[in-house]
């Protein structure tokens, strides 16, 4: 089901629960509507102590990823939330009025691909002709592109095959596939509960980037609290980079993801606030062109005005 054109039923549904808390708040300037993930934004602010003394209201809603939390935006049905570089890029086809105002990156082996331990493949061009699993239009399937892009090899050179984290894990296990496209921290659950191996990559493939997102509307109307909160949101980011084990602690408990496996990837890769400059957004374009290109977008997209500074 396209982005673009149709809501999945489960976003559908993600959307009407934000719009309740929407509505319940609507016309209040002194109200922020954040869409979240479990072991996401409010997680991590109540742990590092940002959500102490703030000077307005949020209304928290729970989606149960990046791309139906990005559709409420340009539904109107929430005022900001956090996501990665994929789900926005596929957002600007709909025209929505989704804009990124602040960004992040994630730095490490965060995003990379899985092979079963027994498995010979060895690196990146062991994949041509394999069978690798991957969530359509991820960081996990821009992996892949990119790196077949850089081999000078056609996009169907490998068998991508379109698959949720959890039936990729479960297809790799099973050997259906050869190998998965992921990210943590189901990378780590793999390695530590199914014997999987990371596959060596170049990390520059992977960019990494995730952006606290606003709207038309709320950058009109409430502009200096999306700004107090992207600097809460960014303090807060620093604060888990210093404070490993009790971020560990937090998320585990948040997310049910097994202790051992959340401080493997909290220590393999960080993730730090970097400006919106030029540089950031010629990479979010090439990201885009590279998608376009493999025609997974319907028409080429401009990102640059779709960036708001606060």
């Amino acid at each position: 089901m396209s982005f673009t054109t149709s809501v999945s039923r489960r976003s559908a549904l993600a959307i009407g629960a934000a719009g309740v808390l929407s509505a319940c708040v609507k016309g209040s300037s002194k109200t922020l509507v954040v869409g979240d993930q479990r072991g996401g934004i409010q997680a991590l602010l109540e742990a590092s102590g940002q959500l102490k003394d703030v000077p307005y209201a949020i209304q928290w809603a729970q989606f149960p990823n990046a791309a139906p939390l990005i559709e409420a935006l340009g539904a109107g049905a929430i005022d900001t939330g956090v996501g990665g570089d994929a789900p926005f890029i596929f957002s600007l086809q709909a025209n929505a009025g989704v804009k990124a105002i602040a960004a992040f990156r994630a730095k490490g082996d965060a995003t990379t691909v899985m092979v079963a331990g027994t498995s010979r493949i060895k690196g990146f061009d062991d994949l041509l002709g394999k069978r690798v699993a991957t969530p359509r239009g991820s960081i996990g399937h821009y992996l892949l592109l990119a790196g077949l892009k850089r081999l000078g090899k056609p996009f169907d050179a490998i068998d991508i095959t379109f698959l949720s984290p959890s039936d990729g894990r479960a297809a790799l296990a099973s050997g259906t596939v050869d190998a998965w496209a992921i990210w943590d921290p189901y990378a780590a659950i793999g390695e530590l509960s199914d014997g999987m191996r990371i596959l060596p990559i170049d990390r520059s493939l992977t960019p990494g980037l995730g952006f606290v997102f606003g709207t038309d509307a709320s950058l009109r109307d409430k502009r200096p609290l999306l700004a107090d909160l992207s600097k809460r949101f960014a303090a807060a980011r620093l604060w888990g980079e210093t404070h490993r084990e009790a971020y560990a602690q937090m998320l585990t408990k948040q997310t049910g993801v097994p202790i051992t496996a959340t401080r493997r990837y909290l220590n393999r890769s960080v993730n730090v606030p970097i400006p919106i400059d030029a540089g950031l957004i010629a990479e979010e374009q090439g990201i885009a062109d590279l998608f376009h290109d493999a025609g997974l977008l319907a028409k080429p997209v401009q990102v640059a005005p779709n960036f708001q500074q606060l």
